[in-house]
């Protein structure tokens, strides 16, 4: 008799054990995780992450935006969105040699996230002190929804980050379907401003050079092969812009009055029809999903009256 309850409790204990694993979904923090980062490595980790230090502001956004946000330990001291990032402690600034491996340490987290450009160059370092680091890369609007999708799987709530991507997606759309019909050589012209001193503007690999592209306009310097190109004046007067734009953290060397005051600027187009608008710098050059709302500020800007009600 003995031996058949024995018999009958381990049965019974199989079939419990078979049925919570059949119900388990393929993406609980219990199931192990594995993926390939920006470098082409090999990831793995036993579970989702748990304990996340961020080392750019825009992938603290990213985290946050997939579900990840109460998994954040660490962070930079450039990350001030969302609000919930300030109380987080700072592991140093954005560049890699401010970074602090010994504060990482100290916050015992299961992953580092990093830009590929930026932080790839840790790795080793990182490997050394025993921690697991993996790179991003957002260098455009697809990327930067590869990058939701990845650490919502890794880190955050797959389902949530699937969600704002189809949504981002779909802003995106809306704002290119408004200007279709428009010819390229047709489209507002737009100069952005990087720096004054001396002139810098923005190439068409950058995402302030994409954003421009995606909101109907045409960016003054799509043809430099540099990021950030430095500009002589006479180009900028031969191409003419209609538009001016910046960011509202140069604001200040950007407004009407004192480009009217730089000599030659009072005869540019843009300057004579009072066509200068600044945009949160935050939002118009993190690799981050509030690019969109950037998007769409510039689109307005450029095309009010495909906004206006009817």
């Amino acid at each position: 008799m003995k031996r058949k309850t024995v018999a009958m409790l381990c049965l019974i204990a199989f079939v419990a054990t078979n049925a919570i694993a059949q119900g388990s979904p393929k993406g609980s923090a219990s199931a192990a995780v594995a993926f390939t980062d920006a470098r082409g490595v090999a990831v793995s980790m036993p579970a989702k992450a748990r304990r996340v230090v961020s080392l750019s502001p825009a992938i603290t956004e990213i985290l946050f935006a997939a579900g990840a946000g109460n998994s954040v330990v660490g962070v930079t001291t450039y990350c001030n969105f969302p609000a919930a990032a300030s109380s987080i402690a700072r592991i140093g600034g954005f560049s890699a040699s401010t970074v602090s491996v010994e504060t990482i340490l100290s916050l015992g987290p299961d992953l580092v996230l990093g830009d590929l450009a930026a932080h790839g160059q840790l790795a080793v370092e990182f490997e050394r002190a025993g921690l697991r680091f993996a790179a991003l890369e957002s260098t455009d609007f697809q990327s930067v929804y590869a990058a939701l999708d990845l650490v919502g799987r890794i880190a955050g709530d797959s389902g949530a980050a699937s969600a704002l991507v189809a949504s981002m997606k779909a802003r995106v759309e809306a704002v290119r379907a408004r200007t279709p019909a428009i010819a390229t050589g047709k489209r507002p012209l737009v100069f952005w401003e990087t720096w004054d001193e001396p002139l810098m503007s923005a190439g068409p690999g950058t995402f302030i050079g994409q954003i421009i592209e995606a909101a109907g306009g045409r960016n003054c310097f799509a043809d430099s092969k540099a990021d950030w190109p430095v500009v002589g004046f006479e180009s900028l007067l031969a191409r003419d812009p209609d538009w001016i734009m910046s960011s509202e953290s140069h604001g200040d060397a950007v407004t009407l009055e004192r480009l009217a005051r730089r000599p030659g600027w009072s005869s540019l187009k843009a300057v004579r029809t009072r066509q200068v608008a600044l945009f949160d710098a935050d939002i118009v050059s993190r690799a981050g999903p509030r690019f969109v709302e950037a998007l769409e500020l510039m689109s307005r800007r450029l095309y009010p009256e495909q906004y206006r009600q009817p």
